[in-house]
């Protein structure tokens, strides 16, 4: 997943973390951060869940990685440009 997100130039752009098999995307390096990127999760079956955790939007359950990167850059907050060394009260 971190590879694949890597390889889109506006994911690129953006913090990433990866936990617990799921990873994260922030536009801030720095805690708290504003969780409005969709976070992608490997499902059990197959394929991959993406969730906005701000407001537990699931944003859809695409079957590969690649697809799952077009979901993520389809829904990125209004705005969201490389990630800022601060935190969500930073931007």
């Amino acid at each position: 997943m971190p590879r694949a997100a890597h390889a889109h130039p506006r994911l690129r752009e953006l913090f990433p973390t990866v936990s617990h098999g799921a990873l994260y995307l922030s536009r801030c390096i720095r805690y708290p951060r504003p969780h409005d990127v969709g976070a992608l999760f490997r499902r059990s079956g197959g394929g991959f869940m993406e969730i906005r955790q701000s407001d537990g939007t699931v944003l859809g359950e695409p079957d590969t990685v690649e697809e799952a990167v077009a979901l993520i850059v389809a829904n990125l907050p209004e705005g969201c440009g490389p990630a800022i060394d601060g935190s969500v009260e930073d931007r």
